[in-house]
């Protein structure tokens, strides 16, 4: 079994997935090491993978090499390809978490193929039919976590109840907040403002033993007043798309409005922490919340900082027991709410 002290938790990383593996997923996974003083099992094309690690330092950086073959392509259908080759890097390293010779796992790469390949290969906690992508993604929302930002696109009443109900989670492990607050997303704050899946889910949450405030609109993602805001998949991503083409936007904006108003240096810097601000939703990584076990995906375009990062995220999911908490939570539900 995993150790879940400091030293000893492993990390599985997908290498070949997303847009810079392997090259900046193996640097990356060498700044995560020594920064959350874990060990690494890089996963990949082992030529490819041996060959960008002969050229780093791993002074004191315990890792090792698991060779896989190919990957599952951003448009391929994840469930076909797993089929014509089951030994894909995504799903070599959900392999070694249900072998338990990893504690989490890390992924760039394809989103559909994370989930297809975690669902068949650890399944999903108690009675849930479906996993759900979330987290923090704006910077000036940090204590906010949205669910779902994209692997649901169409979702029931109950099941965005369970999603809420798995970022209760988080946000107590994550935000150390011991109570807290719930909401849906939708076009109006009065009971029976929204489509026909919020006006279906609103009494859901009422009646749960979750801290049920209500809805939230969209001005409302800023504002700290929810820990937990939920919403399919479909709005969920398109507010996810949306901020990120936001840090772009403004330093163009800036860029043409304030040249030779402000010296050189001072509108660089203020063009950058602008597109800090603003693109934190491309350095996200989180959990896939509902599989058996610590699946960790980030943005495609992440580079060795995020990559480094997401593998934080991914010793905080083992020590904090994120999977069982949810485990937990979920049998309270299920015990206090109808399905």
């Amino acid at each position: 079994m995993i150790e879940h002290n400091h030293r000893n938790i492993v990390i599985a990383v997908d290498v070949m997935g997303g847009d810079f593996g392997p090259e900046e997923t193996v640097i990356g996974s060498l700044e995560g090491a020594r920064a959350s003083n874990v060990d690494i099992l890089l996963v990949g094309d082992e030529d490819l993978v041996v060959n960008v690690l002969d050229r780093q330092n791993t002074d004191g950086v315990n890792v090792n090499v698991v060779p896989s073959f190919g990957k599952i392509e951003e448009g391929e259908n994840p469930i076909q390809a797993l089929r014509t080759e089951p030994r894909v890097s995504v799903s070599t390293c959900v392999k070694l978490l249900k072998e338990n010779k990893a504690g989490a796992m890390v992924t760039m790469g394809s989103t559909g193929a994370a989930m297809a390949s975690a669902t068949l290969g650890l399944g999903l906690v108690g009675s849930l039919d479906r996993p759900c992508l979330g987290g923090p993604f704006l910077a000036l929302a940090p204590h906010t976590a949205i669910l779902d930002v994209g692997s649901n696109i169409d979702s029931r009443p109950n099941q965005l109840l369970n999603f809420a109900t798995m970022g209760c989670v988080f946000a107590r492990k994550f935000f150390g907040v011991s109570s807290p607050t719930v909401a849906l997303l939708s076009v109006g704050s009065e009971e029976g403002k929204g489509n026909r899946q919020v006006k279906d889910a609103y009494p859901l949450f009422a009646q749960s033993h979750l801290n049920f405030i209500g809805n939230v609109e969209g001005f409302d993602l800023l504002s700290n007043k929810a820990n937990v805001i939920v919403c399919d998949g479909f709005v969920g991503n398109i507010i996810l798309k949306f901020a990120e083409s936001m840090g772009d936007a403004a330093s163009n904006f800036l860029e043409a409005n304030l040249h030779g108003k402000l010296e050189d240096g001072d509108l660089s810097v203020l063009k950058y922490q602008m597109w800090e601000l603003t693109n934190l939703s491309k350095k996200m990584s989180g959990p896939l919340f509902g599989v058996n076990g610590n699946v960790i995906i980030g943005h495609g375009a992440s580079k060795s900082e995020e990559i480094a990062g997401a593998i934080q995220t991914a010793k905080r999911c083992v020590l904090l027991d994120l999977v069982e908490g949810i485990k937990d939570e979920l049998k309270i539900l299920e015990n206090g709410v109808a399905p």
